[in-house]
């Protein structure tokens, strides 16, 4: 019987492990460490003498998906929200695992270690972690986290560290940068599995720094374990993922988790926004060196004189009473906020003033976030991202500032989701309709995936009934291509049409169908036909 249980006592954090040197060596470009299996657990914080047994045979990979196991792989046994590993042992085997990592007692297998521990997720990021070389350890790892901004912050942070010459490979929604290529997301956050592999080959790449999108999911199932962040980036926390953490407390707690257990544990460096309730929490509880950023006096870090229009922003960059003056191509005061997280987490991580105010100055619009779709017609086309709450509501607050002559908006609500936000989306935008009654709107599809559209629809409808909008400003069309038809036809010059929730996303995901489904592509198409 090849099966042992190592307790909770057999583990120490990652950042803990000293790795030798004397075992590596880089296989097939992936940046791999050789190890024995012994060797393995030893380095990721394992007694090995509470195994034994034949532990000397050499890992060749590690993986969680038993359709990518190859001999003599390690296959890590992962509880999921969809489904369980444990439930794949045996494919794992009959394709060649040396190793079996799981939570509780399974039979055994001939030739086959099987190894029992608390939280396989845990195994996971540490072992992964491990094998690859702590590839992050000797990177400036910024972690960003929070509800909104997140994207559009971690751009910026990138364009500081690149202006400072630091190369810098990017995590998050849209894409992950690795140094030689881009690589599709699939998570805001990945597993801990693909960040030690990228983290690898983003330092084989020569990158030396790596900014990430942080999720609040990715807190809460251990994937940035093992990820050794020296700063961390707080936006702020408005209401989204309820549907996962049950409750605002909750999901804020979570967000702490990051800042507690991955940024003060390890001496890393932390920028709050002060403007923001959860971010003031923050910044008092924070025990390590942090920089603080906002609009108000006594920040570190404030935007002044700012002049806003739609082809870019111009303002002063205040960093601890250095004045910076910047024009740069990212739109909407909502931006100013991003600009001024990127600012002073860069800034308390050492990066110098002037090199933070050049890579502000650098950075052109997001895709999908905020982006001007331009077809020389006589009103302006915005694609934003925004499918929370406070994000929509920010977007229509920045598109005032530019007097249009009227906002016609476009949003729906995910299917299969915090169904608690859909009256609130509307009611966004209804608050933002009551300053101008000649304000349109358009409910329409936004990934219902498994449930009834129409069902999304007048849930989303009952945030405008509550502020007795009247039904003759606006129209539910349940058709996407249709709804955003419907808007362009009815700008008109001087008017801005905001079409919010996907943004960068290419796809629509409609009962178990993915299609494709592009909003900026489709207004091109349509404002096409229209001539």
């Amino acid at each position: 019987m090849l099966s042992h249980s190592l307790g909770d006592g057999a583990w120490s954090r990652v950042m803990s492990v000293s790795m030798t040197k004397k075992n590596m060596r880089f296989d097939s470009g992936e940046g791999v460490l050789a190890f024995s299996l012994r060797e393995l657990l030893r380095e990721a914080g394992y007694d090995p003498d509470l195994c034994p047994s034949p532990l000397d045979r050499l890992v060749t990979g590690i993986t969680d998906d038993s359709r990518h196991v190859l001999p003599g792989n390690i296959f890590v046994a992962i509880q999921g929200s969809r489904a369980d590993g444990h439930l794949f042992l045996s494919d794992a085997v009959e394709c060649g695992a040396g190793a079996l990592i799981v939570e509780h007692e399974i039979p055994s297998y001939p030739g086959v270690v099987i190894i029992c521990v608390p939280d396989t997720h845990d195994a996971l990021a540490l072992l992964s972690h491990t094998y690859y070389g702590n590839p992050s350890r000797d990177k400036l790892l910024f972690g960003v986290t929070g509800t909104n901004g997140k994207t559009t912050t971690t751009y910026i942070l990138r364009s500081c560290l690149q202006a400072a010459g630091i190369p810098t490979g990017l995590v998050g929604t849209i894409h992950y940068d690795i140094g030689d290529g881009i690589v599709k997301a699939m998570n805001t956050t990945p597993s801990a599995l693909l960040l030690a592999r990228m983290f690898a080959r983003m330092g084989q790449n020569g990158l030396k720094g790596i900014v990430m999108e942080v999720s609040s999911h990715a807190i809460q199932q251990k994937r940035i374990l093992g990820s050794e962040f020296k700063a961390g980036v707080f936006t702020n926390l408005t209401q989204d993922h309820l549907d996962y953490h049950g409750t605002m407390e909750a999901y804020r707690d979570t967000k702490w988790k990051f800042f507690e257990d991955y940024i003060a544990h390890s001496g890393g460096v932390a920028a709050f926004n002060m403007e923001d309730e959860t971010g003031r929490m923050f910044s008092s509880m924070f025990k390590g060196e942090q920089a603080t950023y906002g609009m108000r006096d006594g920040v570190d870090v404030r935007a002044e004189r700012c002049q806003l229009s739609m082809r870019g922003t111009r303002l002063v960059l205040n960093l601890r009473g250095e004045g910076h003056e910047i024009c740069t191509g990212l739109v909407g005061r909502f931006n100013v906020m991003n600009i001024l997280a990127a600012s002073a987490g860069a800034l308390a991580a050492g990066i110098a003033p002037d090199a933070i105010a050049e890579g502000i100055s650098r950075m052109k619009p997001i895709p999908g976030r905020f982006e001007l779709v331009d077809m020389s017609q006589p009103f302006s086309v915005i694609v934003d991202y925004a499918h929370t709450p406070d994000a929509l509501g920010r977007i229509l607050s920045s598109a005032l500032e530019f007097s249009p002559r009227r906002i016609i908006t476009v949003f729906g609500c995910g299917g299969d989701r915090d169904r608690n936000k859909r009256p609130l989306m509307a009611m966004a935008v209804g608050q933002s309709m009551r300053r101008n009654d000649e304000d349109y709107a358009i409910i329409t599809n936004d990934n219902p995936r498994s449930e009834d559209p129409a069902d999304i629809a007048r849930q989303m409808e009952s945030g405008f009934l509550r502020l007795r909008i009247a039904n003759t400003r606006y129209d539910i069309i349940l058709d996407r291509r249709e709804a955003i038809r419907r808007a362009l036809s009815l700008a008109g010059e001087g008017d801005i049409v905001i079409i919010a929730g996907k943004g960068h996303e290419d796809y629509q995901i409609i009962g178990g169908s993915t299609l494709h489904f592009d909003d900026r592509k489709v207004v091109r198409e349509i404002l096409a036909e229209m001539g």
